[in-house]
């Protein structure tokens, strides 16, 4: 690699570290039923007809993998306050499974929802397109729930946690 394509890749990061971003946990349960999640920014909303959303993730990574195993997966953004549980799913080396006491059951749904979440999408995986590193995954969504009062959302922002302040 060149000094002008690492400075081109230190650049990158520097500009969309001044952006920021809500931070998510895309979860997916596993064949015996245990919740994995991991932390993510690049989530965006793709269409409402059909409702759905796009979550770009490195190709190398286990809930990738696991998301085209199940074929279902979801989104869980974040409320400030969530920052330990972004930090071990985001962290490598740590347990990605999510601990029950982080979860709610909502009746009828496929799967587990996070209770520190000021949304939660459940989406079948409808495409998974390879680009670069990354997998862009189409979810369909299914389900939706969001969290009664204000929306105080966690965020992501220079490389850091942070809270939405008014």
């Amino acid at each position: 690699m060149t000094s002008v394509e690492v400075d081109l890749k230190q650049d990158f990061q520097n500009a969309f570290g001044r952006v920021a971003a809500t931070v998510g946990i895309i979860g997916v349960c596993d064949e015996r039923g245990n919740m994995h999640g991991m932390t993510a920014t690049a989530i965006s909303s793709l269409s409402n007809d059909p409702p759905s959303l796009i979550v770009l993730l490195n190709h190398e990574n286990q809930t990738f993998h696991t998301i085209n195993e199940r074929k279902r997966f979801s989104v869980n953004f974040l409320s400030a306050g969530s920052e330990e549980l972004a930090h071990q799913l985001s962290r490598p080396g740590q347990s990605k499974i999510i601990d029950a006491e982080h979860l709610d059951q909502p009746t009828g749904w496929p799967m587990p929802a996070l209770r520190s979440a000021t949304a939660t999408l459940v989406c079948d995986l409808d495409d998974c397109i390879p680009q670069f590193t990354h997998q862009i995954l189409v979810g369909r969504i299914t389900h939706v729930r969001t969290s009664e009062g204000p929306s105080d959302p966690l965020l992501y922002l220079q490389r850091r946690f942070q809270r939405l302040t008014a």
